[in-house]
């Protein structure tokens, strides 16, 4: 019983609540029905003040944009007429200072050229008298130059020609003292091929510098060219060139040329380049 009477009483507040919901949203339906009218009827208002307000204030627009292209029209042609009066003006004082420019470099051209003709003038004089002066110079140092080149040629000449002169005598008498040496030397060996004991020919030939020791080696050891040099360099272990051999034998380098190569296949001296060394017996 206690259960039905609650749910009686709960179904009757939720009917009560609903009813009173339904009449509170039917009150808020009026208000905003009757704020939307309110909006609109302003809205209609503030449109016709804005259209009226836009309609006054475009009119004073046109009427203030017209007078400042008045305005800005006038000032124009004033500041036109007032630059074509300064441009006249301007012209005019710059035609009088050209006509005057003009003037005075003409004057001044006509003095320029008038200087410029006889410096001219003058340095063509001038010029001309130092070239005819250079000329003579010139001429003058080209003989003496002339005279003293033949004159020095002519002794070149003359001393190549003494110089020639002397070395042709030099060279016969070393290829007439060679040509002896070569047939002495023919003659033994063919006399030691034939087994016939020649006797060595004496040289007439002045030996210049020859130490007594290298003399008595080649007069006692040596009866041929190759026995000759072979002593020769013996004695001169730190190397001797075959020009100083020459010398020392009295005969021309030449001379000695076969028979310091038959040494050196023999294995008998040997050979650094200029100089000839002993070689040690074993």
């Amino acid at each position: 019983m206690g259960i039905a009477t609650g749910m009686k009483d709960i179904v009757q507040d939720i009917v009560s609540s609903r009813d009173a919901r339904v009449a509170e949203l039917g009150k808020s339906k009026d208000e905003v029905k009757e704020m939307l009218g309110s909006f609109d009827a302003s809205h209609k208002k503030m449109g016709t003040q804005l259209r009226g307000d836009l309609a006054q204030d475009k009119a004073k627009v046109k009427s203030k944009v017209k007078a400042m292209r008045n305005g800005f029209q006038t000032e124009h042609k004033e500041m036109h007429s007032a630059l074509r009066k300064d441009l006249a003006g301007y012209s005019e004082t710059i035609r009088g200072e050209t006509a005057k420019m003009r003037q005075e470099t003409r004057a001044t051209h006509k003095e320029m050229s008038a200087e410029l003709e006889k410096s001219l003038t003058e340095g063509v004089a001038t010029r001309r008298s130092e070239v005819k002066s250079m000329r003579n110079d010139f001429h003058s140092s080209h003989k003496q130059t002339s005279a003293q080149l033949r004159k020095e040629l002519a002794d070149y000449d003359q001393g190549i020609k003494s110089e020639v002169a002397g070395k042709r005598q030099e060279t016969k008498a070393d290829l007439k003292e060679a040509r002896a040496a070569w047939q002495g030397m023919a003659q033994a060996m063919e006399a030691k091929r034939a087994g016939v004991k020649v006797p060595p020919k004496k040289e007439k030939i002045k030996v210049p510098v020859m130490e007594k020791e290298e003399a008595r080696a080649v007069e006692e050891e040596v009866p041929d060219l190759e026995a000759k040099l072979r002593a020769i360099i013996a004695l001169h272990p730190e190397g001797i060139t075959l020009a100083e051999v020459a010398e020392k034998l009295g005969v021309v380098p030449v001379v000695l040329g076969r028979a310091s190569r038959s040494l050196l296949e023999k294995g008998l001296i040997r050979k650094e380049e200029k100089l000839y060394f002993p070689v040690a017996s074993e």
